[in-house]
């Protein structure tokens, strides 16, 4: 999904707020963001990749403005509004009134896994699809039709287009594909690279 959400590489928002203590939580609530989704998990009302989508639809407005645990919440929230278990306008009166509770935007379709995707090997050349899917999607915006080099293979996973959106999913590997820092952004002189995990879907051989 290319949305607000997928902020790499983008530049306009300023620095980010420095912070000098390596707490977890800063307020007594937070982490019960946390512990509503893992009830939730047990439940099945929520995975790491539906909680993540959910995020991914909040507004921009709202998303904006919201700390990671307040989006954290938000996307839970508008989860459980969509599998029934509570209402909007609940959500709004215990919050303090119409409009005082912001929810993710309605889910939409998912993409599917490719079935016929190929399979790599360290040191193959990739080049990134240049697709923006609308569901659930984990390459980066800032790889998006970039070349780079296969240098790690994980274990197989759900694919997130799928499982996000409720969809029975397959499983694929991930590959640890490195980029050369020039390739991703025109600017960097210094040599660097980056290395971003992707599923097979999204990668297609470098001929």
């Amino acid at each position: 999904m290319d949305g607000i959400a997928d902020m790499g590489g983008k530049q306009g928002y300023g620095r980010l707020p420095e912070q000098r203590d390596n707490l977890p939580f800063h307020h007594d609530w937070e982490p019960l963001a946390y512990i509503v989704a893992i009830l939730a998990a047990e439940k099945g009302w929520w995975t790491f990749d539906s909680g993540r989508h959910a995020i991914e639809r909040i507004p921009p407005k709202d998303y904006m403005r919201g700390s990671y645990y307040e989006r954290t919440l938000v996307g839970l929230a508008a989860l459980y509004v969509e599998h029934g278990l509570v209402s909007h306008e609940e959500l709004e009166e215990r919050a303090g009134g119409r409009g005082s509770f912001p929810l993710s935007t309605p889910i939409g379709v998912g993409n599917a896994s490719r079935p016929h995707r190929p399979d790599f090997k360290v040191g193959d050349k990739v080049i990134v699809t240049g697709v923006s899917p609308t569901g659930h999607c984990r390459a980066p915006k800032y790889c998006h039709g970039k070349r780079g080099e296969i240098v790690g293979i994980a274990p197989k996973a759900h694919f997130p287009g799928e499982i996000a959106h409720k969809i029975e999913a397959a499983h694929e590997h991930t590959y640890h594909v490195r980029f050369e820092g020039s390739e991703l952004w025109s600017e960097v002189e210094d040599g660097s690279s980056v290395v971003v995990d992707l599923f097979a879907s999204y990668l297609n051989p470098l001929n």
